[in-house]
């Protein structure tokens, strides 16, 4: 999968991309064989290299350091972070890409802090409608979703996330916590998403074909668990086709207690 996502991504981005992967530890030596192969001589980060390092920073943060041993979805919010360096450009490695691009992490300020993520169909997170009531601090953006991300390091708050992950109250659903960790940053600084008309989350029952991507703007799509069996579907090459489109972005919106109380009756509904 991410052979065939994060390929995606080199071949038909505009811009140069050099991959930097981080393994959460499931890697074997045939499966470096094959990423470098594949991917041009990607940097691997090992994980043992990563538990040492990122040791220091979480020393006197007891919960984060918690939710990275136990969660390894946190190695984006911690170790990707972290090793960018000024500025974080992300992509999940079940992201596939359809349509040339360009500039796709182009939409942060000029200087000063920013962020920029997907857009999701729902606010999937780990928190309750009440708990923005209750604290204040929180302030999301309505339907984030964490597959594709810039993020500068200036914005990084590890004393919030410290404060998120120590509140057993707020992971009551362990999935969204990562994604919840990065709305909350996210709510902290200006933040844009990506056009929904672009980059989303494919329906079940779409077409896969380039005269469907070419009509509908689709330019990726984030295959999350709920749909990762369409994933096979899109391997196609020929919807790889013609000029490059300019990723546009809009600006984020906060969710506010209604949003995510509206969120909450869905799921209920369609239990």
């Amino acid at each position: 999968m991410a052979i065939l996502c994060l390929g995606s991504l080199q071949r038909l981005s505009a811009e140069p991309v050099m991959l930097r992967l981080h393994d959460d530890g499931s890697l074997d030596g045939r499966d470096r064989e094959r990423l470098n192969l594949e991917l041009g001589e990607p940097e691997i980060v090992p994980r043992a290299e990563a538990d040492e390092r990122t040791s220091d920073l979480l020393v006197n943060r007891p919960a984060l350091r918690a939710f990275r041993q136990a969660n390894p979805l946190a190695l984006k919010l911690v170790d990707a972070m972290l090793w960018a360096g000024d500025e974080l450009n992300y992509c999940d490695n079940d992201v596939l890409f359809l349509r040339p691009f360009t500039g796709l992490f182009h939409h942060l300020p000029e200087s000063g802090p920013g962020a920029l993520f997907m857009t999701a169909r729902q606010n999937a997170y780990s928190l309750r409608s009440w708990h923005l009531l209750r604290y204040p601090r929180l302030r999301p953006p309505r339907r984030l979703n964490s597959g594709l991300i810039a993020f500068r390091a200036e914005g990084y708050d590890s004393d919030l996330l410290e404060w998120y992950f120590s509140r057993p109250e707020l992971g009551f659903a362990p999935v969204w916590m990562e994604q919840t960790a990065w709305a909350l940053l996210a709510g902290q600084v200006p933040c844009r998403l990506l056009d929904p008309l672009q980059v989303r989350i494919p329906f079940p029952g779409e077409t896969p074909s380039a005269e469907t991507a070419e009509s509908t703007g689709i330019v990726a799509l984030h295959f999350v668990l709920s749909v990762r069996s369409l994933l096979a579907d899109y391997e196609d090459d020929s919807m790889a086709g013609g000029e490059p489109v300019v990723i546009r972005s809009l600006p984020a919106e906060p969710c506010s207690v209604l949003d995510l109380a509206t969120t909450e009756l869905l799921r209920r509904l369609s239990r």
